[in-house]
């Protein structure tokens, strides 16, 4: 039987006939509508919550617990536990926020020198006089336009050879396209002023993508936007599962960036008048699995011991191989690996903050959806990857929620608890640099000790004139654990007080336990002092926006770290990106970095374990 099901998304209604049945989140994902799924649709985390009109069947006790229903008539329900047994219809107008995306980064300065060049020429008209062919005629009158010796250029696309007798006899001047001596393209006339190139970061959880004028040097614009395969899971394990199910799953994968990528092109081209021909160059950065989703390569063996992926070298394509929508004379780089956790974004970050070229010792860490720690200077690398993320993007937090419009993201502990959201609107969740500030203000002001508990109510009674009513008023009790309440309901806009529960913390007790550790193993590893490292660097969203004494206050940050070295350095994967796209020196660079830098796979080090364990208390 087939029923009508109505979903209202961004001010439109959209209707489908659907068979009876069917689940909705596996509905809402086939039409590609964007709903959040930390857990990969495994029915743990609550996030699906969806607004419904119309019958379903009544919710599980499971269910409940996880939405928070005390009334029968509430509306709410999540979509991977409900099926479609009558016609009804679905409002998801909350999934759509606009997202706060960092996308600027700190970038050391390069010379304009990109990986593929444009250069007119005039080649000569073939006469009797000159039986010289016309590939060789080209490659001679491109040798002697740069000064370099004709064999060091290659001319040898089957289709290119096809096209370029008619190109050639049209018009005498004309322009190629060349890089590496391989040349890709010829053009009619001079067209060497039209030339544009994309770096792109791929994140776990978000896309930056920034156009150049490669003639120039000069940004033209910016995008960004959330990675649409987050619906399979907030993690890569998650999404690695769901592609090793089946060959189409990976397709499916692949194909979700890939329609991403050429969408931000579609819409650098409409905005800023720039051909998609025009375009010659792309470069991009992400950790590996990302790097393995673009490239449709399995990724199966990432997320099982000894994980290994298929390749961790840089990879140079035709756009067409991954039928991305630019000049197909032109190329797509991926930048290098390190290995299955320190993926092409960690080498672009070293890239940009030029820790690689340093006397000093430096410290990279990069708390996105994973967390990468790199420790060294010019003349060595250690560096390190800790599940820590999924917290910290309010993945594993009861009203987390990720960077976007409504979420909490400062908290203040003065007389009385004060806070800020994003786009100043009404709150509909804490994000990671809220949910550190919380967590540090709780511990400042003793409701939280140092084991992490959260202390009952009844445990501050006696000691009320130290703490404020406004404090007292908000430690409660939710489903037999204690929490405290950071947005009173009138306060959000999801109809309920936002709360840090006893689970929360313990989430992001393990978060912050394993960065910690992660440091001190790789300080331990290196042979040195905390003392000895000079700089701190912060990368990424995460990293730019939290609070640096809320990070110290919980333990993210060794106290033995001094905080006048920390500096947050914003996205600086796509900074490291960018910097591949404007100069090819960059591009060779990146590979010395991925061979300098030495992995420590933490799983395989008992240390780890008791620094870990040490790292959850706080001090």
């Amino acid at each position: 039987m087939v029923y009508s099901v109505k979903v209202h998304n961004q001010g439109k209604v959209y209707t489908y006939q659907v068979e009876r049945g069917k689940n909705l989140l596996e509905f809402l994902r086939e039409n590609l509508y964007d709903v959040s799924t930390p857990c990969g649709g495994k029915g743990t985390c609550g996030k699906c919550r969806i607004k419904v009109k119309g019958y379903l069947k009544e919710a599980s006790e499971k269910e409940k617990k996880l939405l928070k229903i005390t009334d029968e008539t509430n509306d709410y329900r999540l979509a991977c536990y409900n099926v479609v047994e009558d016609n009804i219809e679905i409002f998801l107008e909350d999934f759509n926020r606009e997202a706060s995306i960092v996308t600027e980064g700190v970038g050391k300065k390069t010379e304009l020198s990109p990986l593929i060049v444009k250069k007119n020429i005039n080649v000569k008209s073939p006469d009797l006089t000159c039986q010289k062919t016309d590939q060789e005629r080209i490659i001679e009158a491109y040798s002697s336009s740069t000064a370099v010796e004709s064999s060091s250029y290659r001319l040898d696309s089957l289709e290119l050879l096809r096209d370029i007798p008619e190109i050639i006899r049209d018009e005498e001047s004309v322009t190629v396209i060349e890089h590496e001596g391989l040349i890709t393209g010829i053009e009619k006339g001079n067209t060497e002023d039209r030339i544009y190139g994309i770096a792109v970061d791929i994140g776990t959880t978000t896309i930056a993508a920034y156009l150049y004028d490669l003639k120039t040097g000069n940004r033209i614009a910016v995008q960004s936007t959330l990675n649409p395969q987050r619906k399979y899971g907030a993690d890569v394990l998650s999404r690695i599962e769901y592609t090793n199910n089946s060959i189409d799953n990976r397709l499916e994968m692949h194909g979700l960036i890939i329609d991403c990528i050429n969408k931000i092109i579609d819409t650098f081209e409409k905005n800023n008048g720039v051909s998609h021909e025009d375009i010659y160059l792309m470069v991009f950065a992400g950790n590996t699995t990302m790097m393995h989703f673009l490239l449709n390569l399995q990724a199966k063996y990432i997320a099982v011991s000894p994980f290994i992926p298929v390749t961790t070298k840089m990879q140079k394509v035709k756009p067409s191989e991954l039928n991305i929508n630019i000049n197909n004379s032109g190329l797509v780089v991926v930048l290098p690996c390190v290995s299955a956790y320190i993926g092409a974004d960690t080498v672009a970050a070293i890239l940009s903050s030029n820790m690689n070229n340093s006397d000093e010792t430096c410290l990279l860490i990069d708390i996105g959806t994973n967390g990468e720690i790199v420790l060294g200077n010019k003349d060595w690398m250690y560096s390190c990857s800790t599940a820590a993320g999924p917290a910290f993007e309010g993945a594993n937090i009861q009203y987390g929620v990720g960077g976007i419009k409504g979420a909490i993201d400062k908290i203040s502990f003065g007389e009385k608890l004060e806070f800020h959201t994003i786009g100043s609107e009404k709150a509909i969740g804490i994000c990671g640099s809220g949910i550190v500030d919380a967590i540090a203000g709780m511990l400042d002001k003793g409701i939280i000790d140092e084991t992490g508990r959260i202390l009952d109510k009844s445990e501050y009674e006696s000691d009320s004139n130290t703490m404020s009513n406004d404090y007292l008023d908000r430690l409660v009790q939710l489903d037999g654990m204690n929490a405290f309440i950071i947005a009173r309901q009138e306060e959000t806009a999801i109809n309920s007080d936002i709360v840090i529960t006893q689970k929360d913390v313990r989430e992001l007790q393990n978060a912050k336990a394993a960065i910690a550790a992660g440091i001190k193993i790789l300080i331990k590893q290196a042979g040195i002092n905390p003392s000895d490292i000079k700089k701190v660097y912060l990368a990424g969203g995460f990293g730019n926006y939290i609070n640096i004494s809320s990070a110290f206050k919980i333990g993210l940050l060794p106290s033995e770290l001094d905080s006048e070295k920390v500096v947050s350095i914003g996205n600086a994967a796509g900074a490291g990106a960018v910097l591949g796209l404007l100069s090819k020196h960059n591009l060779s660079e990146t590979e010395m970095i991925k061979n300098k830098v030495k992995y420590i796979e933490l799983s395989a080090l008992v240390d780890f374990v008791d620094e870990y364990v040490n790292c959850m208390f706080f001090e």
